[in-house]
């Protein structure tokens, strides 16, 4: 007896085997070679924004940080010193202008979340200054991103030990266990494949270039969001030999200090309202020269 599946019941079918263990595959994702071209927004700051339609409707917001320009710095959220939890929340925009800052984007995982100004716990490594501000999650399989005080940036994959971080002068742990590990040494290591909006950090192979990447999400008609499978193949195609996943969903957010001087939010929110996280990594840069 021959048994003739239906449209309708080849879907279902296909459903079933992807709950089931073996979700449908999907293609890379690799941005055109300098296309768009990138905006020098600050001495050693470059961004660009993609906008794609396949395999669904996407922005993808991302800074080439160049370690070697003059002038330029990282910094992470500080402690609040001896009141409860380790900092105190706020949202992206505000740190940048808190701080002085050119660029910053949202950081790691956290609890409670809460509103701006109440205590939070970082849920992993937090360095601000060279100064420890949340211990290492060395059983949690989250990778971290660190820079030295002389500004050489890396990406530790675990299992990594404590002495291992003893050169980190900014640095967060990433997010989604082993999975929070996009890339190491060129090649994908994840294999998560929730789409989400998105925040990820990676490093170029010779140190040089880091990229901080937002993924609009959540959000039909404008961008629906990333799996972690396309983001490493993304960021690889950027330049990146090593990744991480940080913080995404209503987190995921990209501030930049407008020519005013004022907080400029490049990414679109999902609901539109910024949330308030514990930590944020943030880029201090001198000023493009001035046009003769």
């Amino acid at each position: 007896m021959r048994f003739i599946l239906s449209q309708a019941a080849l879907a279902a079918a296909i459903t079933l085997l992807a709950a089931a263990g073996e979700p449908p595959s999907f293609a890379p994702l690799s941005p055109e070679k300098d296309k768009p071209a990138w905006q020098p927004l600050y001495q050693g700051i470059d961004y660009r924004l993609d906008e794609l339609s396949k395999p669904r409707v996407l922005r993808i917001h991302t800074a080439r940080i160049d370690t070697r320009a003059k002038g330029l710095t990282f910094f992470a959220t500080p402690d609040n010193g001896d009141a409860p939890g380790e900092v105190n929340g706020r949202r992206t925009a505000t740190f940048l202008k808190e701080f002085d800052l050119e660029l910053a984007i949202n950081g790691t995982g956290f609890a409670p979340i809460t509103a701006p100004g109440k205590p939070v716990d970082v849920l992993g490594l937090s360095v601000s200054d060279g100064k420890l501000v949340s211990e290492a999650d060395l059983e949690s399989g989250n990778p971290v991103f660190l820079i030295t005080v002389h500004n050489e940036a890396r990406i530790l994959r675990t299992p990594f030990k404590k002495e291992d971080l003893a050169p980190a002068h900014t640095a967060m742990q990433g997010w989604y266990g082993a999975n929070g590990m996009l890339l190491d040494d060129g090649e994908t290591i994840t294999s998560t494949r929730d789409i989400h909006p998105r925040t990820a950090a990676g490093v170029s192979q010779d140190g040089r270039y880091v990229y901080l990447l937002v993924v609009d999400g959540r959000q039909p008609g404008l961008s629906e969001g990333m799996n972690l499978i396309e983001l490493a193949s993304w960021m690889k195609g950027l330049g990146c030999w090593d990744a991480i996943n940080l913080d995404g969903g209503g987190s995921t957010t990209m501030v930049m200090k407008d020519p005013a001087g004022k907080p400029r939010i490049l990414n679109s929110i999902p609901g539109g309202v910024q949330r308030s996280v514990a930590n944020h990594l943030g880029v201090h840069a001198d000023p493009l020269p001035a046009e003769p």
